[in-house]
């Protein structure tokens, strides 16, 4: 995916936003300053909710790169290149080069961002409590307490067991640990992410029949079923072309010259 407006680099991997990114921020502001912040923190002008709203969807937009950092930082750690993060609708992308080596790189690589979340979200839970100590507005204790929930029910979301989400990254290096392939893995890995995104899916039609809002689930839920099928597809054709070079060097090694 690549990133519509450039930010800058961050330890020297470069960090970007595509479109869809603004969308989603402004939707945020919207639920937040409308529904959100008034409920939790009753008494302020529309104004203060509005701008206590935008800043803390931007705060939430720089934790998803805090995310993403995580998983590329821990990635150069293990000899993986990253060219790129970039932020889009349903989160963040850290662009690698290629595949870990081994299971144990895979799995310190996908266990970052979601360590790095719920350091995040307890961070911020410590200092929501602190400026409630120390007697800041209710509305800048609700916003960071709000920050710090959402990003802990990231990490806990992210950690679901299918791919492409973290906790799918987490499986697949522990079902590659144990069979000692990579490939394997990945569609095993797949598979379960391909069930539980049609499952979100089902969910979010549910929601829609009952009167709810469920367009978001079912988006997300889509995301996560195509992607996953995007990954086996992709280890699919990677066990072919495994295959047939196996075929080749054997056909290679079989061949003799009678003289």
């Amino acid at each position: 995916m690549r990133p519509s407006v450039r930010l800058g680099t961050v330890s020297g991997i470069r960090i970007g936003l595509h479109w869809s990114v603004a969308v989603v921020a402004f939707l945020f502001t919207l639920t937040l300053s409308g529904q959100i912040l008034p409920s939790a923190a009753p008494g302020f002008a529309g104004s203060a909710y509005f701008l206590v709203a935008l800043s803390t969807a931007a705060l939430l937009m720089a934790s998803i790169v805090a995310h993403e950092l995580g998983h590329s930082l821990v990635a150069r750690r293990n000899g993986v290149g990253v060219h790129g993060i970039t932020l889009f609708a349903l989160g963040g992308v850290a662009m690698m080069d290629r595949e870990p080596r081994t299971p144990g790189a895979a799995f310190r690589i996908a266990i970052a961002g979601p360590l790095v979340s719920i350091g995040v979200g307890v961070a911020a839970l410590g200092v929501a409590t602190g400026a409630s100590f120390v007697g800041l507005s209710t509305l800048t204790v609700a916003a960071i307490t709000w920050l710090g929930l959402i990003n802990l029910g990231l990490a806990v979301f992210n950690m679901l067991p299918a791919l492409p989400l973290d906790g799918g990254r987490v499986l697949q290096a522990a079902m590659w640990r144990r069979s000692g392939d990579r490939l394997t893995a990945t569609l095993k890995a797949a598979g379960i992410g391909r069930m539980l995104g049609n499952l979100v899916m089902l969910l979010g039609f549910y929601f829609l029949l009952i009167g709810g809002s469920g367009l978001w689930t079912i988006l997300i839920g889509w995301f996560v079923a195509s992607s996953a099928k995007a990954e086996e597809l992709r280890a699919r054709a990677q066990i072919f072309q495994r295959e047939l070079d196996r075929d080749a060097e054997v056909r290679c090694t079989g061949d003799v010259i009678d003289v």
